[in-house]
């Protein structure tokens, strides 16, 4: 025998100011964005996330800034939706994570 702190019933309340779910694509403001050669790295901010203040940094192989922008819908999930471009590569969103995508974006270039 045990002892139980929560009921079943407490299990929705938790849930409920838990963190919010994934990303919409519709919501997002695009905070950076670099480019090496046809690598294009971008840090985005979707309101709708709370880790990391909803910041991802994505990186983009044959695709530009404005290209982006115009698809409107920018999920930062990995996709083989042929309408939308997925990302190649995603980083943490902090200093190192910028810096780790410039490396990547600098060595992926010079490959193509």
């Amino acid at each position: 025998m045990g002892i139980r702190l929560f009921s079943h019933d407490d299990y929705p309340i938790i849930a409920k100011i838990g963190p919010k779910g994934n990303p919409s694509p519709s919501n997002y403001k695009i905070i950076d964005t670099l480019t090496f050669g046809n690598i294009l790295i971008v840090e985005i901010q979707y309101p709708d996330c709370n880790n990391y203040e909803g910041k991802k940094i994505l990186v983009y192989e044959g695709i530009t800034a404005s290209q982006l922008r115009e698809q409107k819908l920018i999920d930062p999930h990995f996709s083989e939706n042929e309408k939308f471009h997925s990302p190649i590569a995603r980083f943490e969103p902090t200093k190192r994570g910028w810096k780790m995508a410039e490396s990547f974006a600098k060595m992926w270039s010079m490959k193509r």
